[in-house]
């Protein structure tokens, strides 16, 4: 099964752009101790304010995997998406803060529009009981006009936080587009492009 309902709004974007994403960036964030392991986010670097990333994506003869040595610290209230951590929740447990998932943009489920693909299926359901997060016909995404897409000022979106013991290495796939060039009147100077960006790499921790 291909991914049928995403390609309906990637098809609807122009030509590709490989130039658009820079980098992946690996932060390590203070957990205190309050959980085993250590806590790190990756974040997809673009070239300019405004470009976006609307899908995270494995498919056939390109896929994805995010693994860890040990396991990923998956809290009980929390979820594979970030979408599906409550801020409540958080503010009331500082351990969930912590906790292993997947996203665009945001970091719990505060207007956030993050879902995943294909909806009849779990690929993440192994990545939410601490082990592997692994397909080569699905993704997590976000419809192109949300605000989550965009990258700031600083050009980094969020795209996972990950606790663990281990050392993770990650293998993804980003689709997105260009942000469009406006002229000192308003008008389209030059129009946003597509960006995939294939068999991009990470690693947290480790040696």
């Amino acid at each position: 099964m291909e991914l049928r309902l995403l390609s309906l709004f990637m098809l609807c974007l122009p030509v590709v752009s490989f130039g658009q994403f820079s980098r992946i960036h690996v932060e390590e964030i203070d957990n205190g101790g309050v959980v085993a392991g250590k806590t790190y986010r990756v974040y997809a670097v673009m070239q300019n304010e405004g470009d976006l990333i609307d899908a995270i994506f494995g498919e056939e003869g390109m896929p994805l995997e995010i693994s860890t040595t040990t396991s990923f610290y998956q809290h009980p209230k929390g979820g594979a998406m970030a979408a599906e951590v409550q801020r409540y929740d958080v503010e009331n447990d500082r351990s969930l803060a912590f906790d292993s998932w997947v996203t665009i943009g945001l970091e719990d489920n505060y207007m956030n529009s993050l879902t995943s693909f294909p909806p009849d299926t779990d690929f993440m359901g192994a990545f939410e009981e601490g082990g592997t997060l692994s397909t080569n016909n699905g993704a997590w995404f976000v419809l192109p006009d949300k605000r989550q897409a965009f990258a700031p000022e600083d050009r980094k979106i969020l795209i996972g936080q990950f606790t663990t013991t281990g050392k993770v290495t990650g293998l993804i796939n980003i689709h997105g587009r260009t942000k469009a060039i406006l002229g000192i009147d308003g008008s389209v100077q030059d129009g946003a492009k597509l960006i995939q960006a294939e068999g991009v790499r990470f690693v947290c921790g480790g040696l």
